[in-house]
């Protein structure tokens, strides 16, 4: 395992945010005659979930490259239609060794229909565990059961079927309550993905101890399981609801009582709650990189 450092914006993000900037200038480009607007490179599709009962949208950014012998690197990202435009651009511009190549990284990223950036009710009972303390009576929540039912044991299938994918190389990010998402799955199901990206995980929700309320939900490790590959990731500027302290906590106690498993950490300087996902986009693609 490696201890938590704090990292500041590199250089070559400063790149990204300039390509991102111009990318919607660039690269969007309208469905004739259907009013859609999409990201070059990708497809779409719904897929409705007799778990959860509601449909979701699904978009595919299809790497350049072809799929290797073994297949695809898959990286599983919540809050898609927020997320999808700037993991992307990520990918492309820094996992790209050279013009004319690309990266054979799939990103399969999970929204919902009719979505411009986040929908709050729906992801409020999606990513959230059942029995979270901080259960909000107008909101449905406590879903993530059913989410990771729908995840795991209807959408990976269909990925697997349309594309060439690597089941060994598979990953799921989210941030915030996508975070805290990926922190339920890696407790309830830790080999479903082989690597968990969680980012500013909104642990608080877990009630006045979140982390000792997570631990407890830790599957035991298991002789001859793979160990996952965990990045948790957070702003500096998070500590309002002690993000940055839970962030630490749940990185001490995994260190102490998981050192099987390969978890790194970081803390950005200078970010907050939103811009944390500038570094954390290039944080993310050089944890998922298909050659580490």
């Amino acid at each position: 395992m490696t201890a938590c450092k704090t990292m500041g914006t590199p250089s070559v993000l400063a790149g990204v945010l300039l390509l991102l900037l111009m990318y919607p200038a660039m690269t969007f480009s309208a469905t004739a005659g259907s009013g859609e607007v999409t990201l070059p490179g990708t497809r779409m599709f719904e897929l409705a979930s007799p778990d959860t009962g509601d449909r979701y949208l699904i978009q595919v950014a299809e790497p350049e490259a072809p799929a290797p012998e073994n297949g695809y690197s898959v990286l599983y990202l919540l809050d898609g239609n927020a997320y999808l435009p700037l993991m992307q651009a990520a990918r492309d511009t820094l996992l790209r060794a050279g013009p004319r190549e690309g990266s054979p990284l799939l990103i399969v990223a999970i929204g919902y229909p009719g979505t411009e950036r986040f929908n709050f009710n729906r992801r409020a009972r999606d990513f959230t565990p059942p029995g979270a303390a901080f259960n909000k009576p107008e909101q449905n929540h406590g879903g993530a059961e059913r989410f990771l039912t729908f995840l795991t044991g209807q959408l990976k299938p269909e990925i697997r079927q349309r594309y060439l994918v690597n089941s060994d190389k598979e990953a799921l990010a989210g941030h915030s309550l996508g975070g805290l998402f990926t922190l339920y799955t890696l407790a309830q199901s830790p080999g479903s993905f082989e690597r968990f990206i969680a980012i500013s995980p909104s642990l608080w929700w877990l009630g006045e101890a979140p982390v000792q309320a997570l631990v407890q939900q830790l599957a035991d490790e298991q002789a001859g399981q793979t160990a996952p590959r965990i990045l948790l990731a957070v702003g500096e500027r998070e500590q309002s609801r002690a993000m940055v302290e839970n962030v630490s906590e749940l990185a001490r106690w995994l260190t102490r009582n998981r050192s099987g498993w390969a978890l790194q950490t970081e803390v950005f300087a200078g970010a907050g709650h939103g811009s944390v996902m500038w570094p954390a986009a290039q944080r993310t693609m050089e944890f998922v990189a298909p050659d580490q």
